[in-house]
């Protein structure tokens, strides 16, 4: 395949995002570097590790970042050392590690001239409690948790960044991403916990009755528009990436019982104060500007990371 001699470079590249979109760019020709923590879980790599290069570093360190960044054209900035449930408890570390961190980042994507730099957002979060359904990108709301917050002020960050410096960028708000290379065990990302617990045969928590509604979008859909935005210069910046369609907690249960043949034990939870009634994204604009649009329905989804779950089921069970 003819390269693209673009060189990029995923901060968080050996995530559940970050190797999905690893492994598309290489489709696409372009040169890729992973920068994840000191002796990351390389598993989700292991298909092309051997055509990528890896860096193990420390963002929350200057001279890793600047080392990592020397000769790149883009920059792909997955970290977050936050999840909404717990950026509450601590919003001082929050505003430490996450804001500064990325400013920092910007700041070396100045001084190294990185043609672009793609931030991966919160859609889920950045609005708030809407008032309208689907949400638009002009949606100006109020987070109602510090992770919300904090990647609402790097947004801005960015677009000063570009106003006075040139750093030329994107913002894709994600809705809830799923599919495989997802890790079950941790605790973002209800359709692998839910599903894997399934397998297994384990109680699901659920928080609430089960009716709030999200907006879920297979990753590999999510990841295609992003590779697309690489080579697209637009006077739009910030771009919300989901379905647009809502689903509900207790219709994530029955497509997993559909699927799996196998009958969620449900254990509903008190609701908490974190969670926002309704979230579903306008992505109209994406769809527009990328000549885009989510292909894969819940099902399908679902039953590719039942799949896959079914093949590394040991994996996950250290």
């Amino acid at each position: 395949m003819k390269r693209k001699n673009k060189k990029c470079i995923i901060f968080g590249g050996g995530g559940f995002i970050g190797s999905n979109l690893a492994e598309d760019l290489l489709t696409k020709g372009y040169f890729v570097t992973v920068f994840d923590k000191l002796y990351f879980n390389k598993f989700n790599l292991k298909d092309f590790i051997n055509d990528i290069e890896i860096i193990e570093g420390d963002f929350f360190n200057k001279n890793d970042v600047r080392k990592a960044i020397l000769d790149k054209d883009i920059v792909i900035h997955l970290v977050s050392s936050t999840v909404p449930e717990n950026s509450n408890q601590n919003p001082i570390y929050d505003i430490e590690t996450n804001l500064v961190s990325s400013v920092n980042l910007f700041n070396e994507c100045v001084n190294n001239n990185v043609s672009k730099l793609i931030f991966i957002s919160s859609g889920g979060t950045v609005y708030g409690i809407p008032e309208k359904i689907p949400i638009r990108e002009s949606y100006c709301g109020h987070p109602i948790c510090s992770y919300g917050i904090v990647k609402k002020a790097i947004e801005d960050y960015l677009f000063m960044f570009n106003k006075l410096f040139g750093l030329d960028f994107f913002i894709f708000r994600l809705s809830n991403p799923y599919g495989i290379k997802q890790n079950p065990k941790v605790s973002q990302g209800v359709i692998p916990v839910f599903l894997y617990k399934t397998m297994r045969r384990e109680k699901i928590e659920v928080w609430g009755d089960g009716t709030v509604i999200r907006d879920f979008i297979y990753i590999k859909d999510a990841v295609e528009c992003i590779v697309k935005s690489l080579e697209k210069k637009s006077a739009q910046k910030v771009f919300n990436l989901g379905s647009g369609i809502g689903h509900s907690i207790n219709e994530i249960l029955k497509v997993i019982e559909s699927v799996t043949k196998i009958k969620p034990d449900v254990n509903y939870l008190p609701s908490r104060k974190i969670d926002v009634p309704v979230n579903i994204l306008d992505s109209s604009l994406a769809r527009r500007i990328f000549k885009w649009k989510s292909k894969t329905t819940l099902k399908e989804g679902i039953n590719n990371l039942y799949k896959y779950f079914s093949k590394n089921l040991k994996i996950y069970d250290k």
